[in-house]
């Protein structure tokens, strides 16, 4: 009976080096271009945002943006580099980090401050749904105008300290902003103030 021949391999170590130099490229590509998610640190955005939450970004929305010539809204959770910070890693340099996830408060050419803890847009009161349930301290900020292609950034948790945000470094240039946060996607289960266990996933 004749000896069966053994199969051959399809390819040698460059053909996998080269697929799995093609399964990265897609990968930061997508990133890139398509969708990401951010993790979330600390509380600065508590009680919309919990720390070690995953946040799903859009990323196809920011160079729409671009390309069009048009900004983000007052409402939109926004993740972005902080003016003036150093890229000290090379993972920086990698992202564009290191990030800071804010919600945006005005856009450019609004005058902004807060009145007893109370935003004030254009001299108008805002509403701010997202605070209910929160202790908001009756802190002030003299009232400013938005630069040109630029955002002013709060954070939800609005206790002293808790959040740096456009008070401390000011309104932060477009170009620093890399996306919007869209849907909350990690943990999908979180234990509640009463102990019970719920749905976790949600739009922004």
């Amino acid at each position: 009976m004749p000896a069966r021949t053994a199969p051959q391999p399809t390819g040698g170590v460059a053909v996998q080096l080269l697929r799995t130099a093609v399964v990265l490229l897609l990968g930061v590509a997508t990133a890139v271009f398509v969708v990401t998610t951010v993790g979330i640190e600390g509380d600065s955005m508590a009680p919309t945002l919990h720390d070690g939450e995953r946040a799903l970004v859009p990323r196809y929305e920011t160079w729409w943006l671009r390309a069009t010539g048009r900004t983000w809204s007052p409402g939109d959770v926004v993740y972005f580099r902080p003016p003036g910070t150093a890229q000290t890693s090379w993972v920086d340099r990698v992202t564009g980090g290191p990030f800071l996830i804010k919600r945006v408060a005005a856009t450019a050419g609004a005058t902004i401050g807060i009145e007893r803890g109370r935003l004030v847009v254009d001299g108008s009161l805002v509403d701010e749904p997202y605070l209910a349930g929160t202790r908001v301290p009756p802190t002030g900020l003299p009232t400013q105008t938005v630069p040109v292609e630029s955002v002013f950034v709060l954070g939800d948790n609005r206790s002293p300290l808790a959040s740096r945000d456009s008070r401390a470094f000011g309104a932060v240039p477009l170009d620093q902003v890399a996306g919007r946060a869209a849907w909350v996607v990690w943990p999908p289960f979180r234990r509640s103030s009463d102990g019970n266990w719920a749905w976790n996933v949600r739009r922004l």
